[in-house]
């Protein structure tokens, strides 16, 4: 196991490497300006805004010299999309295409997608799917339920009690529901587990696992309901019978894997069809691949260095001495390298069977985990209990990094059912419980603040219809109070007054606003003269000093500057933005629950994402970039236009203005008439 230092250690040297293949440098050997891209969590909205955010960085040559990519739900789809495709293509010019976008547009409705009978036939299938999960999920109790009674009945039937029995033909039956549900669970086991929960067999089998599961379920049911015949003492070949299934029920548990049997699998193969369907090869890739600064190939660590944050829940009142409650969580990261938290350190991604085998997908579906029975700052005991029954569960279950001695735990998985059930996951159990990465901070920027970035460029695309910046405010207190980092804006970029709009008003003054990082303590190691050891202590500092510049950007909608021209020539959804808000007056913030955008709604908001970008750059006139080729900027350029707003781009040319006259526009429209032809009408 590795300290948070020896992680930061590892992860600078290896960026440093990709610094100078890729002739990059950021400030000096003495203060290296690191740089950090932070998307929030939201679904598919943030999905969308962040796109387009992207893009516009990307235009003007900013995404490529980002060192890190930190996103938590929403915002790791969009992430995913960006890291796979750079990999497939080994080209930054090759990702937000025309042929990508128009894809993703289309399919926005990325749960149910399709038109017509193709979306009926998907609706179906989500239905089954969860529908199997659920079913799935009763395997555990129902495993638990049948030793009992195997065993109790063993012990009755030893002591020469009666004994309440099935009838022959009803223990045949009993070996039907045993072969079907260890069938299905070899099922589950040979192509989601040993096959590395491979995305290309996700759907192929539900119907089956349906069929299965009801068969298996309604035997088991008649069984125990209606197999009962006869009260007596059993025949040794009964007892020995019973046995055999107790034991066969017992080995069927260390296969009933809560990853396999959720609806997890489903959610991340809908996600993948969406963001990963143009990645190619590298649409399931190893999260361990997706960074190496060792390969020859370019596009190995062309992409900037992705951090993926999820929710380590810690539900267990026993689960640590910093941490007791029942609404206890960390922070726990996923990464090529190294995977872990504060609580439990860190392990290398690579050398161990659980991490070493997570996919890119895998990762950024449960950094999107938001339903689940363990919600991190936001756990309660009778969700817990409801979610579990119900199999609502995104979530994830991987090896705990204190415990993990060996190259795989071997756990009996019911066991897990009832921790979530009861609500008592914990660090002291061989498994660990990740969830949504926003269920503790949902802006993605801690991870940045505790490397220390120089720029750090947070977009916040989480519903906020009141514009009261709760996910702000939540990530400047665990700043001030984990990390002794304060982040400052400035007295003029106050968000509240810039983006949040008047009460008479719908439209904000600005997109973004600028603050300043100042750290007034560390934690660090401090040389012991008595023992001569290093040991870690808090050093306050007198005054505090600046580390760096925090960009918030935040969705939200400008009033629009003149009356917009539409012209025959112009594709009409690039006019949505405005549009869309008319018939919509929650956008840019409808409900998170929304996860179904039609062509117009996703257009809406990835027009909003680039002119996110575009505001923050300065720029007026971006369908200007579109034609010609943009500036490429530095790390020091956006520096310097933050701190003391130098000239960042040229100033754009005014833009392109209607026809002044009614004459104009008339003649622009007008079709030529039929001529006029004597009608004769009778009565």
């Amino acid at each position: 196991m590795l300290s948070f230092r020896e992680v930061i250690h590892r992860e600078k040297e290896d960026l440093r490497r990709r610094r100078e293949k890729l002739g990059q440098q950021h400030g000096t050997p003495e203060q290296e300006n690191w740089f950090g891209i932070a998307m929030s969590g939201g679904g598919i909205r943030s999905a969308t805004i962040n796109l387009g955010f992207l893009k516009t960085l990307n235009k003007f040559g900013i995404l490529q010299r980002a060192d890190y990519l930190s996103t938590v739900s929403g915002g790791g789809y969009t992430h995913a999309y960006v890291q796979a495709t750079i990999k497939e293509t080994g080209d930054f010019s090759k990702i937000f295409t025309a042929e990508h976008i128009a894809a993703m547009r289309r399919h926005g409705e990325y749960l149910t997608p399709g038109q017509g009978i193709w979306k009926m036939a998907n609706t179906f299938l989500m239905a089954i799917a969860f529908l199997v999960s659920w079913m799935m999920s009763l395997i555990s109790p129902l495993i638990v339920g049948g030793i009992l009674y195997y065993v109790y009945t063993i012990i009755l039937g030893f002591t020469g009690n009666p004994v309440a029995h099935t009838s022959a033909a009803a223990q045949g039956f009993e070996w039907w529901a045993l072969a079907i549900a260890g069938g299905l669970m070899l099922l589950h086991f040979v192509t989601n587990i040993a096959l590395n929960f491979n995305l290309s067999v996700s759907k192929q089998f539900n119907k089956v696992e349906s069929a299965m599961a009801v068969v298996g379920l309604a035997l088991y049911g008649w069984i125990l309901l209606c197999g009962i015949k006869t009260n007596g003492p059993l025949s040794n070949s009964l007892l020995i019978d019973y046995g055999i299934n107790a034991v066969l029920l017992f080995v069927l548990g260390f296969f009933t894997n809560p990853n396999a049997l959720s609806f997890h699998r489903y959610y991340r193969k809908q996600l993948a069809d969406l963001f990963l369907r143009f990645s190619g090869a590298h649409r399931n890739m190893a999260l361990k691949d997706v960074f190496d600064v060792n390969s020859d190939k370019k596009s190995a660590y062309l992409a900037p260095y992705p951090l993926i944050n999820t929710c380590l829940n810690l539900q267990n009142p026993g689960g640590g001495d910093k941490f007791k409650g029942s609404k206890a969580s960390d922070y726990y990261l996923l990464s090529p390298l190294f995977c872990g938290s504060k609580l439990t350190c860190y392990v290398p991604t690579e050398r161990y069977v659980d991490y070493r085998k997570m996919t890119l997908p895998a990762a950024v579906t449960i950094s999107a985990a938001a339903v689940n029975p363990g919600l991190g700052n936001y756990s309660n005991k009778l969700l817990s209990v409801l979610m579990t029954l119900f199999n609502a569960r995104l979530g994830f279950w991987t090896s705990n990094p204190i415990t993990l001695e060996k190259s795989y735990a071997i756990v009996w998985w019911p066991v897990f059912f009832f921790k979530e059930l009861m609500g008592r996951i914990g660090l002291s159990n061989k498994m660990l419980n990740i969830s949504d990465g926003g269920h503790i901070e949902n802006l993605g920027v801690y991870e940045l603040l505790r490397r220390g970035c120089r720029l750090i460029i947070s977009v916040d695309a989480g519903e906020d219809k009141l514009y009261g910046f709760a996910d702000l405010n939540n990530l400047l207190i665990r700043a001030r109070n984990e990390l002794g980092l304060e982040i400052r804006f400035r007295d003029d970029e106050q968000p509240e007054d810039l983006i949040r709009p008047r009460p008479s008003q719908v439209y904000s003054k600005k997109r973004y606003a600028v603050a300043d990082i100042y750290q007034w303590w560390e934690d660090t190691k401090v040389l012991n003269p008595e023992t001569q050891q290093e040991e870690n202590r808090i050093v306050n500092f007198d005054e505090p000093r600046k580390t760096g510049t925090f960009i918030y950007v935040k969705s939200s909608v400008l009033a629009p500057a003149g009356k917009p021209y539409l012209s025959e020539q112009e594709d009409y959804l690039k006019y949505g933005t405005y549009k869309y808000k008319i018939y919509h007056p929650d956008f840019p913030h409808e409900s998170t629950s929304d996860q179904f955008f039609d062509e117009i709604q996703w257009e809406s908001y990835y027009q909003l994402g680039q002119y996110l970008g575009a505001d923050m750059l300065g720029v007026k006139d971006l369908p200007r970039y579109e034609e010609e080729n943009a500036p490429c900027l530095s790390v020091e350029q956006l520096l310097a236009w933050f701190d003391s707003r130098t000239a960042l781009i040229e100033p754009a040319p005014a833009p392109r203005e209607a026809p002044a006259a009614e004459e104009e526009v008339y003649e622009s429209i007008k079709v030529e008439q039929p001529e006029a032809r004597e009608v004769k009408y009778q009565m």
